[in-house]
């Protein structure tokens, strides 16, 4: 993928095709099923232009820069960029929400950013997706500028579930909810946190159960409790497209307060089966199931027994889920 951080670095650093592109422009976060119909439809109009593909979007989502409220990420940047190389997008520039992108009208970003900086061939912007200072461009006031200048924009079509449209605050809240049937419904996959593997205090180890620990710092994530995992530790070879390594787990997303009693969560995993060192690698965590709400113990033996009992329970269903065919939790 050629990722690009600026305007200046795009016309800089492309030079491995002369092919103008044909773009789409937002926060795409989660990289849900209306994203992803976005993706096929850029892709293919790509196809007929001769062109290539390119996808701009954010550091930080536009509605914290607007209000001053965080909102948590269903995809953090790394976790986006691999989703969107996975649908075939090989071009991104990604772009820093500030009072420079807020304050430009609509018609100077598609004038003077899109046709003028890209040389873009064409925009497609997404049914209900507005752009420009106060949202004023909406799809058919863009649609309606590109004709008078003569440049292309389609309006993606809009994407339901049962009847419900997909969006990423309503996926937010499944998550939040532990709701992970109708997250799976809406994101097309079964929802999953991608982080690089951090450094923990090691205390897993003392009692036998060794974790692998990734911060939840900005990202939006189930209940506090226990969980049944898949993880994929991705290669820290370079190559994406070599396969990445598959373990089941017990996950914890919690605030040890058999240990610690933290301020802020961490999901804490422990791989089954799983020997080695994988500090510094990006994990993709895939939750399935709630095994039960975090618990206080009265000490590392109650701890220990209760988490041997995690690690079973979960190989239990995961083994069962395989023979009978059917996805774990469902």
């Amino acid at each position: 993928m050629h990722l690009y951080r600026s305007l200046n670095e795009f016309i800089e650093k492309r030079t491995f095709s002369a092919a103008p592109p044909v773009v789409t422009v937002g926060s795409f976060d989660g990289v849900h099923l209306g994203h992803q119909y976005l993706m096929n439809e850029l892709i293919e109009w790509a196809g007929e232009l001769e062109a290539s593909p390119l996808v701009i979007t954010f550091h930080t989502h536009p509605r914290t820069f607007m209000t001053g409220e965080e909102i948590k990420r269903i995809t953090p940047i790394e976790q986006k960029l691999v989703l969107l190389r996975e649908l075939g997008i090989r071009e991104v520039l990604l772009l820093d929400f500030d009072e420079g992108v807020r304050d430009t009208t609509a018609f100077d970003f598609c004038r003077e950013f899109l046709i003028d900086g890209l040389k873009a061939q064409g925009l497609l912007i997404g049914h209900n997706n507005r752009i420009g200072k106060g949202r004023e461009g909406t799809p058919e006031s863009l649609q309606a500028f590109g004709k008078e200048v003569g440049f292309a924009v389609r309006i993606a079509e809009k994407v339901e579930v049962g009847g419900l449209p997909i969006s990423s605050s309503a996926i937010r809240d499944h998550i939040e909810s532990g709701d992970f049937l109708w997250s799976r419904k809406m994101l097309g996959r079964p929802y999953g946190i991608l982080s690089t593997v951090a450094k923990g205090k090691q205390l897993g180890r003392t009692i036998g159960f060794p974790t692998i620990n990734l911060s939840l710092s900005g990202i939006c994530h189930p209940p506090l409790g226990v969980y049944g995992v898949r993880v994929e530790l991705l290669p820290d070879s370079g190559d994406p497209d070599a396969a990445p390594e598959r373990y089941i787990g017990a996950a914890n997303i919690g605030l040890r307060p058999t240990v610690e009693d933290a301020k802020e969560p961490l999901l804490e995993v422990h791989l089954i089966d799983y020997e080695g060192d994988c500090y510094g690698r990006l994990a993709r965590v895939i939750f399935h199931f709630k095994l039960r709400d975090e618990e206080k113990f009265a000490g590392l033996d109650a701890l220990k027994a209760q988490l041997a009992s995690d690690v079973a329970e979960t190989r239990r269903r995961f083994d069962a889920a395989s023979e009978s065919g059917r996805m774990p939790g469902v």
